[in-house]
């Protein structure tokens, strides 16, 4: 949990420009705010410590151990799939929030995570999801280029989508969202006097990936992988360039009428 809090803030934080809500999302009293994959709900959380209480927030996720025990009564964490949403939240929510799923959702879920979002949205409401752009090649040097092919491979052997960023746009404009726009920030992966970085962040996420891995024989051992790591560790501290890029998606349902109150929301 401590991870994700870190892991949420950082991106915010460098990501979307130090705010909490992206896109140029209108939020009037009585509004509703839902969060996909919540995970600890450092997001909600913070975002509820900054808005007015007549508005309420939402958390879900397939798993409940990372909830947290203590909140505010305008918020609620429930166990549920963003692929299948009660049928009473048609046209509830104002905002949905997505973070990090590029590994937790296969392509046909992702088409129905999505049409599902703007059945939960009201017109008007918007869509934001922060994900990270896997290279088709890095060219950092061969063992940076083997452990991302490793990655790139294990995501399609489970029927993940290692390009999210592009397909999520396609996918918004089929599904009828408009305004549809790709926010994408490149970020240095060189070591920092700070303690967590994106150089962690980097570090956390082969790590996590790491037991799939070696499951489905990309490497073949514990040995190989850490070597490969500490091998691609050292291209990019001789790299003067190295840097991976993120990027927030964000998408509106069309609207009918929309009220003008906005608040902006920073961490």
């Amino acid at each position: 949990g401590f991870r994700l809090n870190l892991q949420n803030q950082l991106l915010t934080r460098e990501v979307c420009d130090g705010k909490l809500i992206f896109a140029p999302a209108e939020l009037e009293h009585g509004d509703q705010v839902l969060e996909s994959g919540t995970g600890t709900g450092i997001w909600l959380l913070s975002l509820a410590e900054t808005i007015p209480p007549t508005i309420s927030f939402t958390g879900i996720d397939i798993h409940t151990r990372l909830f947290p025990q203590e909140f505010p009564s305008n918020v609620s964490f429930i166990q549920r799939s963003i692929t299948n949403l009660p049928a009473e939240w048609t046209k509830r929510f104002k905002i949905v929030n997505q973070c990090l799923l590029i590994g937790g959702l296969t392509r046909k879920e992702w088409k129905k995570a999505i049409q599902e979002i703007h059945r939960v949205l009201v017109p008007g409401g918007w869509l934001q999801c922060i994900e990270p752009n896997i290279p088709l090649k890095t060219d950092i040097g061969p063992h940076t280029e083997r452990m991302f092919a490793a990655v790139r491979d294990l995501l399609a052997k489970n029927g993940l989508v290692h390009n999210i960023v592009e397909v999520l746009g396609r996918k918004l404009s089929k599904t009828g969202f408009t305004n549809v726009q790709t926010h994408t920030v490149s970020l240095s992966a060189h070591r920092h006097e700070e303690e967590f970085n994106h150089r962690t962040l980097m570090e956390w996420f082969f790590l996590a990936l790491k037991p799939g891995i070696l499951a489905q024989k990309l490497l073949q051992s514990e040995e190989e992988f850490g070597e490969l790591m500490q091998s691609m560790l050292k291209e990019w501290d001789e790299s003067p360039q190295v840097a991976w890029s993120w990027s927030v998606v964000y998408a509106q349902k069309r609207e009918n009428n929309v009220g003008t109150a906005k608040f902006c929301i920073y961490m």
